[in-house]
């Protein structure tokens, strides 16, 4: 019963969550995020709408798994590279309940036996947020991966050239 109320109400949780993702991002970066539709001038904004539906018709339906981590490697490879830490980067997927809470206030309130649908739906978000998490964590991992091998691609040339330009000893200098 609620899976069928939430896919009527898609748009507005989406935008709902939509909205509460961004205002985790600076008051400027707010009003572009949620203002420029063109994907590529805002492809911040464009891929989180995108994966958002993604993860939502997945977590209506059969939750595919690989689909879902498909889609917050995209959600992920954005925020790990920006001033998030792991639970604040994350945490958008917490924001689904906030919005299924509000969007179903109604429905709640009328039935008393919804209670364990509510419990089940939300069971499914922690699950959705255990994998987002993972996929932060292997985003960073590449980030920390990319950023150590270019430590060490530098200091091999920074090397290279030391030797360069070192004075090489002449047999009259022995």
């Amino acid at each position: 019963m609620l899976t069928s109320i939430l896919k009527q109400k898609k748009q507005a949780v989406l935008d709902g969550w939509f909205s509460q993702i961004i205002d985790t991002y600076p008051s400027g970066s707010t009003k572009f995020l949620a203002g420029e539709k063109d994907r590529f001038a805002n492809p911040v904004g464009s891929t989180f709408r995108t994966e958002l539906e993604i993860v939502y018709d997945a977590f209506l339906s059969d939750m595919n798994t690989e689909c879902v981590a498909a889609s917050f490697d995209r959600i992920n490879r954005i925020r790990a590279v920006q001033d998030f830490s792991a639970s604040q980067a994350v945490a958008f997927i917490f924001f689904l309940k906030t919005v299924i809470r509000r969007e179903l206030a109604e429905e709640i309130s009328g039935e008393s036996g919804i209670t364990e649908e509510i419990l089940a739906l939300e069971s499914r978000i922690d699950t959705l947020a255990l994998l987002a998490f993972d996929s932060f964590m292997l985003c960073r991992e590449r980030l920390f991966e990319v950023r150590c091998n270019d430590i060490k691609r530098q200091a091999s040339l920074a090397t290279a050239r030391t030797v360069k330009t070192l004075p090489s000893k002449s047999e009259g200098d022995q």
